[in-house]
């Protein structure tokens, strides 16, 4: 098993490309799961959107322990921008 910290960001949808290419650079794998939904800091999120606007994502990508400082703080502007949550948890990777 390898030590790795696992990142979950959950952002609104249209900074979603942003996001891939942030984590895209960094040379990280991630799945995004879309429609996410939720109460935050600026109220609720639902999926009831017609453009999507207003709807959130949540993209889940783990990460080596050096690589964490700097990709927080690329995903640290998109945050301020349009709020969202950023949780980093201690996790092992089962390796195959």
């Amino acid at each position: 098993m390898q030590a790795l910290k696992k990142v979950e960001i959950i952002l609104s949808a249209p900074e979603l490309p942003k996001l891939q290419r942030l984590v895209e650079k960094l040379g990280l794998n991630y799945t995004v799961f879309h429609h996410a939904t939720g109460r935050g800091d600026r109220g609720i999120r639902a999926d009831d959107d017609l453009t999507g606007v207003f709807t959130n994502i949540c993209l889940l990508t783990a990460c080596k322990a050096e690589q964490l400082p700097t990709l927080v703080e690329a995903v640290r502007p998109l945050l301020k921008k349009t709020g969202g949550l950023c949780l980093v948890s201690d996790v092992l990777s089962v390796m195959h």
